[in-house]
């Protein structure tokens, strides 16, 4: 196993579209970092985000959430 694999653990292939690739060139060109940094950074944020349920004001219970499937 290579170090970076040690470091930072299974690898994930996305495709996205040319706009937000050139979008993520331009922020990572910005702040003098790699594309793959800024997209783990994101995904960072994202989890934090979404880690634990969230409840409705009032509301015992998780709040229900729509999968991607449903919202498509």
């Amino acid at each position: 196993m290579s170090e970076k694999s040690r470091k930072f653990g299974p690898r994930v292939t996305v495709s996205v579209t040319a706009r937000d690739y050139d979008t993520l060139n331009v922020i990572a060109g910005r702040d003098d970092v790699s594309i793959s940094w800024v997209v783990r950074r994101a995904i960072d944020e994202y989890l934090r985000q979404h880690r634990e349920p969230q409840r409705a004001p009032g509301k015992s219970g998780p709040v229900r959430r729509s999968s991607v499937a449903e919202r498509a």
